[in-house]
């Protein structure tokens, strides 16, 4: 008994190592716009942008097909929030240089690696009004992989 015991904690110790206990996701993003209509959306899951070749994450709802969120730090152009428009083939593109009243981006890799692509963390507080567009942002993501 004492051995099976070991064994099993051995193995859900290595998920843990390995990022397989899933990822730690938390917030929500709501979006209120006079030409598209009004949704949130609470992330349930995040994949690295390294399956893409960018440094960011794409966070997503189970379930729900349209409303996804990447976030992206590129070297020249800086941090962006993009958000896909529900029900339309476009998104809205939110960066520092939007003059929002909060703009707080942040990515960076964690230290796990599965299948070799780092796992990313980070967080985005972002408060954006414009007239006939309100974008509301506090999302926490880390083990995205």
């Amino acid at each position: 008994m004492r051995r099976s015991s070991l064994g099993l904690l051995l193995f859900l110790g290595s998920l843990s190592a390995c990022g397989g206990a899933g990822d730690d996701l938390g917030g929500m993003l709501a979006v209120d716009s006079d030409e598209y209509g009004a949704w949130t959306m609470s992330p349930t899951t995040c994949v690295s942008g390294e399956h893409r070749q960018f440094f960011g994450v794409d966070l997503t709802e189970r379930g729900d097909v349209g409303s996804g969120v990447r976030l992206v730090d590129d070297p020249v152009d800086g941090y962006s929030l993009a958000m896909n428009i529900p029900d339309h083939d476009l998104a809205l593109v939110v960066t520092a240089a939007s003059e929002c009243e909060v703009f707080d981006v942040f990515l960076e890799r964690g230290n796990v690696r599965v299948n070799n692509i780092w796992a990313v963390q980070g967080h985005a507080v972002v408060e954006c009004r414009a007239p006939g567009l309100e974008i509301v942002a506090d999302l926490q993501f880390s083990g995205c992989t």
